[in-house]
This record gives structure tokens, sequence and C-alpha cells, in this order.
């Protein structure tokens, strides 16, 4: 079933298959494909699941328009079954956002700044009253990466928002069972903003490689990683 699965994908990729249009009934595949009606069936079945095929009564089995959003929720169904999936999208974040931090300091402009300024107030809000504060944390991150200019970077990451979010959820109630490392995540979001503000492109970029490994070596410390 995964040759079919693949055969199916790369009808896709070369345009031979477009959202919309009708697949053959699972005798005509397995025919043409050369497989057994049982691999098709069980191909349908796992590409129905993952959204790229659409079942309607009476008409047949079609392509499906994939959006970002289903993209997203099934990164999502990873995250949840992977045991490593949480270091995995830290050392993601790390890769991306390291130089994120570097493109910030070097063409960030002045409203960018006042962002992250605002963004940085409401984590000190969230450290002084206690709070959680992974909703700004992500949105520092998110303005940092936005300072960047480039399109492309800031799609990839507001799509991946929810989920940046619930790891930092997780991560944070981990962390912050040692006393001091609310503190110091706090402290450590403010030198990357100094670093982007100075305009310093290579400082802003270790200090955000400091942070994201910070963060991964004290998750690395507790019951959130299986390694």
């Amino acid at each position: 079933y995964e040759q079919v699965v693949e055969q199916i994908q790369e009808l896709m990729q070369k345009g031979n298959l477009r959202p919309g249009d009708k697949l053959l009934s699972e005798r005509e595949l397995s025919e043409k494909l050369g497989v057994s009606r049982a691999a098709v069936r069980e191909a349908l079945s796992a590409l129905d699941f993952l959204g790229v095929l659409e079942s309607r009564q009476g008409e047949g089995t079609f392509i499906s328009q994939v959006t970002p959003q289903m993209l997203t929720e099934h990164l999502a169904v990873f995250l949840t079954m992977e045991r490593d999936a949480n270091l995995d999208l830290l050392e993601m974040r790390k890769i991306l956002e390291a130089a994120a931090a570097d493109l910030a300091a070097e063409r960030a402009s002045g409203a960018d700044i006042e962002q992250m300024a605002e963004a940085l107030q409401m984590m000190k809000c969230d450290m002084d009253s206690g709070a959680l504060g992974e909703e700004n944390d992500a949105r520092f991150h998110r303005t940092v990466v936005e300072a960047t200019g480039n399109k492309a970077l800031a799609k990839t990451m507001a799509l991946l928002s929810d989920l940046i979010v619930q790891n930092m959820r997780a991560s944070r109630m981990q962390l912050f069972r040692k006393v001091g490392n609310r503190e110091e995540l706090y402290a450590q979001h403010l030198r990357v903003f100094t670093a982007i503000k100075a305009k310093n492109a290579t400082l802003a970029r270790q200090t955000m490689v400091d942070h994201l490994e910070f963060v991964e070596n004290e998750l690395l410390k507790g019951p959130l990683t299986h390694k």
C-alpha cells in the first residue's frame, strides 16, 4: 500500500492529479497499478486520514484541497506520538530562529523594536504575576521572526505558532519547577532583544542559540524526554 501512496503522491506532484479531480475506482486503480484491491483500499484510507483525499457519498473519491491548517494538524499528531518530538521541535526552532535573530538585528525597523519591547514587557508582567506566560513568550519570538522581513520565514513560523505555544507550555511547566528558571528565561529574552536593538547580528544569533539550548538542556534533565 505504501507503493500505491507514493504513486498517487507522484501523480499529484507532477500535476497529473489536482485538487477536485476524481480518482479511479478501487478496481480500476488495482488494475492500473498492478496491486491488490486490499492494498489500494489501505492506501486510500491512509491518504484519507492525511486529508489528501475526500470521499463523497454516491460520487466517489476526490483529491482534496490541502490547506496549511491540515499540515499543521498532522504535525501536531506527530508531536503527540513521537517520543522526542519536543526536543525535535526545539532543534528545528534553533536552526530557524538563530538565523532570524541575526537577520532581525540587521533589518528590524523602529516599529519592529517597539513590538519586541511590548512583548517583552508582557513577559515581565507574566513573570511578576507567576503566570506560565507561554503566549507572550511565543509572541516575542514571533516578533523577532517578523522583524526579518522574510515573508516565507514569517509564514512558516505562523503556521507552527500553535505547536510552538503547546511546546512552550509543556516546557515551562517543567522548567519552572526549578527556582530561578522563571527569571533566567526572562533575562535570556532580554539579552536577545538588547542585541537586536543594538544591531549586533552575531550577538543576537548567539543569544538566541544560548536561550534555546538552555531550554533543551533543562528538558533533558526531566520527564518530557525519553532520551
